[in-house]
């Protein structure tokens, strides 16, 4: 999860599998592996996530897809002051869309050697901006029997092919108990377990957000 987000990052990440080990949670051991169903928010409250992740101070949105060496940033290294994005008006959120767009468009580009079909872009865009939800990370925490909390959220987009294929992983630290999380800041706040979660395709049609399979 440290991988590609700073040395600081990085560093919590070493600390929490550094720490004292601890067994993993009773409901985790028995299922190390397995799917569960979520949902995802409605389309004005996946945008405002959305936007409040994408112009967050740290980098949480990556894409790795054919030919890329090592996955790449889909962030700006600066967004809108923090005032704004407290306040995530439309424009703000409209911006976000915006350059998240921009951003996927050139990186697949340059992954495939070719302008991507822009219909399929689009498509992509939108499912891997809902997609991109604490909601699901709780969710899982909740079906799990854990806390329901969903520690430094991080997404890769994982694309295959000639866009065949994608899906959105969903890494996080997660507790059983309060006694399992380290740090004072929301963005430093860890434990000793983190866990992949992985969309369905986002570029089949048949997936709907009210019935969202996802792998862990």
């Amino acid at each position: 999860m440290g991988c590609g987000c700073g040395t600081s990052q990085a560093g919590q990440v070493q600390n929490a599998t550094t720490a004292k080990k601890e067994r993993l949670p009773a409901t985790i051991a028995a299922a190390s592996r397995g799917r569960f169903q979520s949902a995802l928010p409605s389309d004005h409250e996946c945008r405002r996530d959305f936007a409040r992740i994408f112009f967050a101070d740290q980098r949480k949105i990556f894409l790795i897809a054919k030919g890329m060496p090592s996955m790449r940033p889909l962030q700006p290294t600066a967004g809108p002051s923090s005032a704004h994005v407290g306040d995530l008006s439309e424009q703000v959120i409209e911006r976000a869309g915006a350059l998240f767009s921009e951003a996927l468009s050139a990186a697949l580009t340059q992954a495939c050697g070719s302008t991507p079909d822009e219909g399929l872009v689009r498509s992509l865009r939108l499912r891997a901006m809902a997609s991109m939800s604490v909601n699901v990370g709780i969710d899982f925490a909740l079906h799990m029997q854990l806390m329901p909390a969903f520690l430094q959220p991080f997404f890769l987009i994982i694309v295959l092919g000639d866009l065949t294929e994608a899906r959105t992983a969903t890494y996080g630290f997660i507790a059983a108990s309060p006694g399992q999380i380290q740090g004072d800041r929301p963005e430093s706040k860890r434990s000793p377990f983190c866990v992949r979660l992985l969309s369905p395709d986002l570029l089949d049609a048949e997936a709907a957000p009210q019935n969202w399979e996802v792998q862990y």
